[in-house]
């Protein structure tokens, strides 16, 4: 059985508006928080090859959602 939170969410998602706001800031969210965890990597001088590949990652995330 679905909860009230559930049914008007799925409510919500039928709205196509509604959809690519709420698709923009869960990408806006998961990008923030990818740079969030470099720069307290960076704050606790993690090695040199990982922040690198932080970084990349977040470089082809950043690829992947623009060409969405």
């Amino acid at each position: 059985m679905k909860t009230n939170a559930e049914i008007y969410f799925e409510e919500q998602m039928k709205n196509p508006e509604f959809r690519v706001n709420y698709s923009f800031a869960r990408e806006k969210f998961k990008l923030e928080f990818m740079l969030e965890k470099l720069i307290e990597n960076i704050n606790n001088d993690f090695e040199k090859t990982k922040l690198l590949k932080q970084a990349k990652k977040i470089e082809k995330y950043v690829s992947r959602i623009c060409l969405i």
